[in-house]
């Protein structure tokens, strides 16, 4: 096992967070129990000048946004309604839910399902992989201009997983035969390749913009995330942390994720968007 440190937000942000005054900084996912809840939270403490949350209801913004204006009142916040199952709903928030918000200078694409029941998006597509990539790759190509604006300081985030080590696109198959053949784990990974990949490459079509890019782990976090979590699944995981590590698709093993605090997930995140020493 490697000793590296896991530093908590409040950490990132007390060395890097001077360079998030007064920017414009657009979350998904956002709900009290979720790391982009508690990004939004951190990131209050160092005075951006607007938070866009983004969820499916407002209601579960409200206590987020309660939260920041404790923590600092001149921060503002403007709730997102979009459905990230919905590629209409995607195109509505982009279009006019944010008509008044010139540039963006930070976009960080949170949100996602894990190991849930077999379903499919409104469009059709297997719901992790149309949530957790398909919905990312329209949102980002719909926002790029307001991106581009904001110039070399911009960043995008698209938070993966750790389970990117083990999935592969399924592309003989990628729906799972309707869901005949569906197994929620294969589909997870199977989207966070999609999502990695595409953050991996998005760098090479944005050559010389000067945006920075990252696919981020933040870690096994205890969030929401977790609610389609079967007995049998969890049993799964335990025997996993006990063995403490994973195999990845070329049969090699690693470390199984240590469980760290919401704060220390959004480090990660922050670490993508700000952090200078890896900007290259």
């Amino acid at each position: 096992m490697s000793n590296k440190q896991i530093l908590r937000s409040e950490d990132v942000l007390q060395k890097y967070g001077e360079s998030l005054v007064g920017k414009t900084v657009l979350i998904t996912g956002v709900s009290n129990e979720s790391i982009a809840g508690e990004l939004a939270i951190q990131l209050a403490s160092v005075s951006p000048k607007l938070l866009i949350l983004s969820a499916r209801a407002e209601s579960k913004v409200t206590p987020v946004i309660n939260q920041i204006k404790q923590k600092n009142a001149n921060v503002g916040t403007l709730f997102l309604n979009m459905d990230l199952s919905d590629f209409s709903s995607i195109r509505k928030a982009a279009q006019d839910g944010l008509a008044g918000v010139s540039k963006i200078d930070h976009l960080i694409c949170v949100a996602g399902v894990m190991i849930c029941p077999y379903g499919k998006t409104v469009d059709g597509f297997e719901t992790q992989l149309g949530v957790n990539y398909l919905s990312n790759f329209l949102l980002i190509k719909l926002l790029l201009p307001k991106i581009e604006v904001a110039g070399p300081s911009a960043s995008i985030i698209v938070v993966s997983s750790s389970s990117v080590r083990s999935g592969k696109i399924h592309f003989d198959d990628i729906g799972f035969s309707e869901g005949k053949t569906y197994d929620s784990y294969a589909a997870y990974g199977q989207s966070n390749a999609a999502r990695t990949m595409f953050a991996k490459k998005l760098p090479e079509k944005l050559k010389g913009k000067g945006i920075r890019i990252f696919s981020i782990d933040p870690g096994a976090v205890q969030s929401g995330l977790q609610r389609h979590f079967t007995e049998d699944f969890q049993a799964q995981v335990g025997e996993m942390m006990k063995a403490g590590y994973l195999i990845d698709m070329d049969g090699k093993k690693f470390d199984f994720p240590p469980w760290t605090s919401r704060s220390e997930g959004a480090a990660n995140i922050i670490t993508g968007m700000i952090d200078p020493t890896i900007a290259g």
